[in-house]
């Protein structure tokens, strides 16, 4: 009896750990990265020359910078992020990265 016991005490446990497991932040963190990246390099070649830009330009950008902060944050905070909130952050994303990615290649 205290076998039987033992065996479905751990098989409840194995499941309890099994079904705790949260979103995946993983994909989020990939996208950040590649986003981080990205702006860095696009702020090399930008600052050279800002003549060219709009003040409406430079706070778009600036905006980018902003959520790349947040975002940093937030994947590197302890709070629980859910599923939902992690896809908005990977859309958010690849969405600045492509307009980075765009630029970049415009700069080549």
């Amino acid at each position: 009896m205290r076998k039987l016991l033992t065996i479905l005490l751990a098989a409840v446990l194995c499941l309890s750990l099994a079904a705790c497991g949260g979103p995946d932040k993983q994909p989020a963190i990939d996208a950040y990265n590649e986003l981080a990246k990205n702006y860095n390099k696009f702020v090399e070649i930008s600052n050279e020359d800002l003549s060219g830009w709009s003040e409406e330009d430079i706070d778009y950008m600036n905006s980018i910078a902003d959520a790349i902060t947040q975002y940093g944050e937030q994947l590197e905070s302890d709070d629980e992020l859910t599923q939902e909130q992690l896809d908005e952050m990977v859309k958010a994303c690849n969405e600045f990265n492509g307009v980075i990615e765009e630029y970049l290649e415009n700069e080549e």
